[in-house]
């Protein structure tokens, strides 16, 4: 009897080479899943293991004949054997015993222990994709959170808030805070309740709550009857200023019933001039170009019986130091002055907090990001507010005037930076 082993991806691959290698009559001893190692001392796929033997001592059957097909290791039909010679008369033969009972026991235990096999290869496979696919979504993960900067050493996170932690990185948060602000909820959770507590889930609405509760956000600009609320907005060049004048503008005179009047220190653009022109036209209130400090004195008295005044600033690089100091004093003419610096949330958000600290000399209380519907990661939002320490008023979503302006609220941006998964079927 020759037995042998044989490799194969499948167990239909590994029959094949059986029949080809040792014939029609091998028979199956015992088959198993094995792990091949490749490169690296890496896993690769799952291959099967098949043992076989043949007894080379046993008659072998004749070959097909007019083309037929094997019957794999049982002796052909009567349709394809060769034609029978002609009868001759017998000797008769003396009488032989019956044949033993044939002991079919073996062949069942070999045929449940291949079925056996069969279902553990399906088992095996089956629990090998689902491996694979999480290790694929894990490299995943791992390679954009390198991509951020983040060394690898320092992702002692579990892998429910490694999830987290991945998903605000991509959402261009600045990687220390989404650190801290996963090391602060699975603190939080181990407190409250254990190790169980730190889910998915909880750890989700746990961090969304600390979010808002951290953003801080400043009230509407508050106008007062038979009082002159004056609000100028600054900051750099295409951020949307007078598109947010305007709605600001809009919403006072049509929403609230408000008396307001405008006033422009852009003369280096005549476009912004003449679109903040064409707005005060169709509301229908005042426009004043100041062009000097006396000018700017001028217009905020002509206007006492406004309840708002609404200044658009001139955008201009942040490194321009001298028409930042030229703007600077126009607003200290203006000691009740309510000041909004302008960012967009499209800006790179390593540039962000350093425009935020160029304008810091013309004490912005107040921030306006604008934009929000041209970017899809809202990350640098919150890096800012962490950074600059200062009220979020209102977010600019749009062009639509007055419908793109919302009030801040901490829910909003919370929803912004980790977002509320959706319910598939809901």
């Amino acid at each position: 009897m020759r037995v042998k082993t044989f490799e194969a991806a499948s167990m239909q691959e590994a029959l094949n080479i059986v029949k080809r290698e040792m014939g029609e009559e091998a028979f199956i001893l015992s088959t198993r899943t094995k792990q091949k190692r490749g490169a690296l001392g890496m896993v690769e796929a799952a291959m099967i293991e098949v043992t076989a033997a043949v007894d080379e001592n046993a008659p072998v059957s004749p070959p097909p004949m007019n083309g037929t097909k094997p019957t794999y290791g049982l002796r052909q039909s009567l349709a394809g054997r060769a034609p029978e010679p002609a009868l001759r008369p017998k000797e008769p033969r003396p009488p032989q015993a019956p044949p033993p009972p044939l002991d079919l026991q073996p062949l069942r235990r070999e045929l449940l222990e291949i079925k056996g096999a069969v279902e553990a290869l399906k088992d095996q496979e089956s629990r090998n994709s689902t491996i694979l696919h999480e290790l694929d979504q894990l490299k995943a993960l791992l390679n954009r959170i390198q991509k951020q900067g983040m060394p690898s050493a320092q992702l002692h996170l579990p892998a429910r808030l490694l999830e987290l932690y991945g998903g605000l990185v991509a959402n261009d948060l600045d990687p220390m805070i989404a650190m801290r602000l996963c090391e602060y909820t699975q603190r939080a959770l181990l407190d409250q309740g254990g190790e169980e507590a730190v889910d998915s889930e909880k750890a989700r609405l746990f961090m969304r709550r600390v979010i808002a509760d951290f953003i801080p956000v400043a009230s509407p600009i508050q106008l007062e009857p038979g009082k002159t609320r004056v609000a100028a907005l600054v900051g750099p060049t295409g951020v949307g200023k007078t598109t947010t004048i305007a709605k600001l503008a809009a919403y006072a005179k049509l929403e609230l019933k408000q008396r307001v009047a405008l006033v422009t220190l852009d003369t280096f653009r005549m476009a912004a001039v003449d679109q903040l022109q064409q707005y005060a036209q169709i509301l229908q209130v005042p426009i004043h170009v100041a062009l000097t400090v006396e000018d700017l004195r001028s217009a905020l008295r002509f206007y006492q019986d406004r309840t708002l005044v609404l200044i658009d600033t001139p955008g201009h690089s942040p490194k321009d130091s001298e028409v930042l100091g030229q703007l600077r004093r126009f607003l200290d003419e203006l000691p009740e002055v309510e000041t909004h610096l302008v960012l967009s949330a499209t800006t790179k958000p390593r540039d962000m907090a350093d425009i935020a600290q160029r304008f810091e000399p013309l004490k912005p209380s107040r921030l306006i990001f604008t934009k929000l519907d041209e970017t899809s990661t809202y990350g640098p939002i919150l890096s800012t507010l962490v950074r600059v320490k200062k009220p979020l008023s209102y977010l600019g979503t749009g062009q639509e005037v007055p419908q793109d302006l919302e009030l801040a609220t901490s829910r909003r941006v919370a929803d912004l930076i980790l977002p509320v998964p959706q319910v598939v079927g809901v």
